[in-house]
């Protein structure tokens, strides 16, 4: 499974250098580039709850990224804030930043920092391209991620393998678990 998860990242990555070539050079836009990281966050999030044989944290990842989602669309529904491009009322808070930091904090709170930091650095990537593409300031980035980790703090629970053994005799009790990555 393993396997198939990093062919079909491999392949994903790959469409979507090409398709940068085509427009003018690898990542021409930064911004492009930070709406990559956004799938991909996302993506690495859900390839490792199913590589895990995890399917309760694949609805825990569709319910808090979806909840945090909402939230921020609720909240840039009161335009509280103009974005730096002068676009709209609508910079506050950064909805690329709720949506790839929710991935990242499942990861983290789901199966450890260890995990967590690729997806963790995805998500300061694209809160980084908002920010140079003027599409944001930093604390609207920085509300997204809080956005996210209050979802995430509610809705997501830490990890326990399904395959636990448990031994016990008349001294002790022995408790111990396996799983794969």
């Amino acid at each position: 499974m393993k396997k198939i998860f990093l062919t079909i990242f491999a392949l994903c990555l790959a469409t979507q250098t090409n398709s940068a070539l085509a427009i003018g050079g690898p990542f021409s836009s930064w911004e492009k580039a930070g709406d990559m990281m956004l799938v991909m966050t996302p993506a690495y999030a859900l390839g490792l709850s199913i590589m895990a044989h995890d399917y309760t944290g694949v609805l825990q990842l569709g319910e808090s990224v979806l909840a945090a989602q909402i939230a921020s669309e609720g909240i840039k529904a009161l335009e509280l804030e103009e974005r730096p491009n002068k676009k709209d009322k609508k910079s506050f808070p950064s909805g690329h930043a709720v949506g790839a930091f929710s991935s990242a904090m499942f990861v983290h709170k789901r199966y450890g920092l260890r995990y967590a930091i690729t997806p963790y650095v995805m998500s300061i990537f694209t809160s980084y391209t908002r920010v140079r593409a003027k599409a944001h300031y930093w604390h609207d980035c920085l509300a997204g991620a809080a956005v996210s980790a209050f979802f995430t703090w509610i809705l997501v629970g830490k990890y326990v393998p399904e395959n636990i053994d448990v031994a016990a005799d008349t001294n002790s009790v022995h408790v111990g678990f396996s799983t794969q990555f």
